[in-house]
Protein backbone atom coordinates (compact mmCIF):
# COMPACT_ATOMS: atom_id res chain seq x y z
CA UNK A 1 0.00 0.00 0.00
CA UNK A 2 1.03 3.39 -1.03
CA UNK A 3 1.74 5.57 1.97
CA UNK A 4 -0.05 9.02 1.14
CA UNK A 5 2.64 11.87 1.36
CA UNK A 6 0.11 14.26 2.11
CA UNK A 7 -0.31 12.31 5.49
CA UNK A 8 3.38 12.39 5.82
CA UNK A 9 3.75 15.62 5.23
CA UNK A 10 1.55 16.61 7.74
CA UNK A 11 3.07 14.18 10.32
CA UNK A 12 6.27 15.73 10.06
CA UNK A 13 5.10 19.08 10.64
CA UNK A 14 2.75 18.03 13.56
CA UNK A 15 6.28 16.57 15.06
CA UNK A 16 8.55 19.81 13.86
CA UNK A 17 5.55 21.85 15.40
CA UNK A 18 5.92 20.17 18.73
CA UNK A 19 9.08 19.84 19.07
CA UNK A 20 9.61 23.90 18.24
CA UNK A 21 11.44 22.93 15.03
CA UNK A 22 8.80 25.01 13.46
CA UNK A 23 7.66 28.30 14.68
CA UNK A 24 4.03 29.14 13.07
CA UNK A 25 3.09 32.78 14.01
CA UNK A 26 -0.96 34.29 12.94
CA UNK A 27 -1.20 35.15 9.29
CA UNK A 28 -0.64 37.92 8.24
CA UNK A 29 -3.12 40.94 6.47
CA UNK A 30 -1.49 39.93 2.66
CA UNK A 31 -1.42 36.41 3.33
CA UNK A 32 -5.64 36.29 4.49
CA UNK A 33 -6.06 38.69 1.59
CA UNK A 34 -4.32 35.83 -1.01
CA UNK A 35 -7.08 33.35 0.68
CA UNK A 36 -10.01 35.30 0.60
CA UNK A 37 -9.36 35.36 -3.42
CA UNK A 38 -9.86 32.07 -3.58
CA UNK A 39 -12.51 31.37 -0.70
CA UNK A 40 -13.78 34.52 0.32
CA UNK A 41 -13.32 33.74 4.11
CA UNK A 42 -10.72 32.41 6.38
CA UNK A 43 -11.27 31.52 10.02
CA UNK A 44 -8.20 30.54 11.53
CA UNK A 45 -4.59 31.19 9.23
CA UNK A 46 -1.01 30.79 10.81
CA UNK A 47 2.36 30.24 8.69
CA UNK A 48 5.67 29.96 9.32
CA UNK A 49 8.33 30.85 6.65
CA UNK A 50 10.18 28.35 5.16
CA UNK A 51 13.79 29.05 4.17
CA UNK A 52 14.78 26.42 1.47
CA UNK A 53 11.37 27.03 -0.42
CA UNK A 54 11.29 30.82 0.07
CA UNK A 55 7.65 30.62 0.60
CA UNK A 56 5.33 30.35 3.81
CA UNK A 57 4.01 27.57 4.78
CA UNK A 58 0.08 28.49 5.88
CA UNK A 59 -2.25 26.32 7.58
CA UNK A 60 -5.71 28.06 7.24
CA UNK A 61 -9.39 26.79 7.87
CA UNK A 62 -12.25 27.99 5.93
CA UNK A 63 -15.64 27.57 4.69
CA UNK A 64 -16.63 26.40 1.69
CA UNK A 65 -20.25 25.87 -0.98
CA UNK A 66 -20.10 22.26 -1.51
CA UNK A 67 -20.81 22.13 -4.98
CA UNK A 68 -23.05 24.85 -7.22
CA UNK A 69 -25.72 25.92 -4.87
CA UNK A 70 -24.54 28.10 -2.11
CA UNK A 71 -27.26 27.30 0.61
CA UNK A 72 -26.71 26.59 3.98
CA UNK A 73 -26.99 22.68 4.15
CA UNK A 74 -23.88 22.63 1.50
CA UNK A 75 -21.56 24.81 3.31
CA UNK A 76 -18.37 22.93 4.44
CA UNK A 77 -15.56 23.54 7.20
CA UNK A 78 -12.21 23.04 4.88
CA UNK A 79 -9.13 23.37 6.50
CA UNK A 80 -6.03 23.54 3.77
CA UNK A 81 -2.00 23.57 3.97
CA UNK A 82 -0.56 26.15 1.10
CA UNK A 83 2.65 26.99 0.06
CA UNK A 84 2.23 30.61 -0.92
CA UNK A 85 5.32 32.27 -2.50
CA UNK A 86 7.08 35.09 -0.12
CA UNK A 87 7.75 37.46 -2.22
CA UNK A 88 4.44 37.59 -5.29
CA UNK A 89 2.01 35.81 -2.79
CA UNK A 90 1.36 33.16 -5.83
CA UNK A 91 -0.09 30.04 -4.32
CA UNK A 92 2.08 27.64 -5.54
CA UNK A 93 0.62 24.10 -4.00
CA UNK A 94 -2.17 23.62 -1.94
CA UNK A 95 -3.23 20.64 0.18
CA UNK A 96 -7.23 19.95 1.58
CA UNK A 97 -8.13 17.94 4.25
CA UNK A 98 -9.37 16.12 1.03
CA UNK A 99 -6.56 14.74 0.14
CA UNK A 100 -5.46 13.34 3.61
CA UNK A 101 -6.19 9.85 4.14
CA UNK A 102 -6.28 10.84 7.66
CA UNK A 103 -8.13 14.12 7.94
CA UNK A 104 -7.67 13.97 11.67
CA UNK A 105 -3.70 14.93 11.06
CA UNK A 106 -5.22 18.57 9.59
CA UNK A 107 -6.91 18.93 13.43
CA UNK A 108 -3.91 17.13 15.48
CA UNK A 109 -1.49 19.75 13.50
CA UNK A 110 -4.01 22.75 14.54
CA UNK A 111 -4.38 21.79 17.94
CA UNK A 112 0.00 21.42 17.89
CA UNK A 113 0.04 24.90 17.00
CA UNK A 114 -2.27 26.37 18.95
CA UNK A 115 -0.84 24.14 22.07
CA UNK A 116 2.82 25.87 21.05
CA UNK A 117 1.57 29.47 21.10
Amino acid sequence: MMTNTVDELLESLVAATVNNEVKWSKGTEALEEVLEEVYGNTEKLYFFFDEEEGSNIVLATYQYYEGEVEADEFLKDGMSLFVIDADDFEILNEVTDEDADDAKLFSALMEAIEEAK
